[in-house]
């Protein structure tokens, strides 16, 4: 595999990177979703080329996008308060080390603001990716999320 690069995503990239995050909500997440229309329709929702773009205008989100050989192929996001809303590989790269690329980036954005502490709600699919990664699991702060969704929450001390 070439080298993968993650940069800062960028207006043009809108489209791509949102087609990277509907592709692998529907055909990677589908255990969680189990096709279900409303809940699938509600995930969905704010995975648009406008929204994406909202995303990167917002001073407090970081947005990266990984790309190999020119290609996106997976999408990440973290807000200043230490919250990782994306780290989402396109169906066809996983397992190749571009979750761990988008995850460190997000890390190494975290330490430059000073966040001590992050903070994401995970999908049943990507638990044992995060528990890898030294993300510990708050079975306490975890519930049922919307649809047929359960909101696994972990948390990560990184200094």
């Amino acid at each position: 595999m070439s080298a993968c690069l993650v940069r800062p995503a960028i207006d043009a990239d809108a489209e791509t990177a949102v087609d990277v995050l509907r592709r692998t909500i529907t055909e990677v997440c589908i255990a969680d979703h189990q096709n279900d229309t409303p809940t699938l329709e509600r995930w969905l929702r704010n995975k648009t080329p406008e929204r994406f773009r909202r995303w990167l205008s917002t001073p407090n989100n970081f947005v990266a996008v990984a790309v190999v050989q020119e290609t996106i192929c997976g999408v990440g996001a973290i807000r200043r308060s230490g919250d990782l809303d994306l780290c989402y590989v396109h169906p066809a790269w996983q397992r190749h080390g571009i979750g761990r690329a988008l995850l460190l980036a997000m890390e190494s954005q975290a330490h430059e603001w000073r966040v001590r502490t992050l903070r994401l709600i995970s999908t049943e699919t990507a638990r044992a990716f995060y528990e890898r990664h030294g993300y510990v699991f708050l079975p306490e702060e975890s519930a049922p999320g919307y649809g047929v969704l359960y909101d696994y929450r972990y948390t990560k001390t990184l200094y």
